[in-house]
């Protein structure tokens, strides 16, 4: 899995095979972290801290390199929801996800989220 950070309005692309993408969503629908370097790289982040609160998931990356992701149950399945829809993707792609007015599960500070898909970033068409 890769975690490749732009900046706060670019935000993060997730690029991972179906396994990871799947360990994604559970994560996200768990909680916990998940490790993938000891350290940021430039660019790159080093994994993923799926935290429990209350409301929207609010997204973002940490001071150490970690994305960050918190919210309720409800929000934060939703998520998980969308990442197995994306890992589930027979072809290339990705999906876009940021908060828009009324967005129904994501806080407005989050960053975005591009979601490749398993077969590439674009369809093969």
């Amino acid at each position: 899995m890769e975690l490749d950070h732009y900046s706060v309005a670019e935000g993060v692309a997730i690029t991972s095979d179906l396994t990871g993408l799947r360990r994604l969503a559970d994560l996200v629908a768990t909680g916990g972290r998940l490790n993938l370097a000891q350290r940021a790289q430039p660019g790159r982040l080093r994994g993923v801290l799926v935290g429990l609160a209350d409301g929207p998931v609010a997204i973002s990356v940490d001071d150490r390199g970690y994305l960050t992701v918190h919210g309720g149950a409800e929000s934060r399945s939703v998520l998980a929801d969308l990442l197995r829809d994306v890992a589930a993707m027979d072809d290339g792609g990705h999906v876009h996800l940021e908060y828009v007015e009324g967005h129904e599960f994501l806080a407005p500070d989050s960053v975005p989220l591009i979601l490749n898909s398993p077969h590439g970033g674009m369809p093969r068409r």
